[in-house]
């Protein structure tokens, strides 16, 4: 396998929380309850040390997406 077929490490730097601006939003593997009531455990994801916001890469958002569907889930937000 070339070394372009290659997933792109996680960086390890601490990147600029768009909510708060702050250079605080590093990547975190934890469990997550979201707003709809769904927990997913180990999921790596974004979240600001500061403020404590989190974000979703694509890769976050599959297995988001993977979570609802075998749970019946759909995707409604409280």
């Amino acid at each position: 396998m070339s070394s372009s077929h290659r997933k792109k490490a996680p960086t390890s730097e601490a990147l600029p929380c768009p909510e708060c601006g702050k250079m605080r939003m590093i990547r975190v593997v934890e469990t997550c309850r979201l707003d709809d009531g769904l927990t997913v455990k180990k999921l790596a994801h974004y979240k600001c040390s500061s403020c404590g916001s989190r974000f979703f890469d694509d890769d976050a958002m599959h297995r988001i997406q993977a979570e609802r569907a075998s749970h019946g889930s759909l995707s409604q937000s409280c």
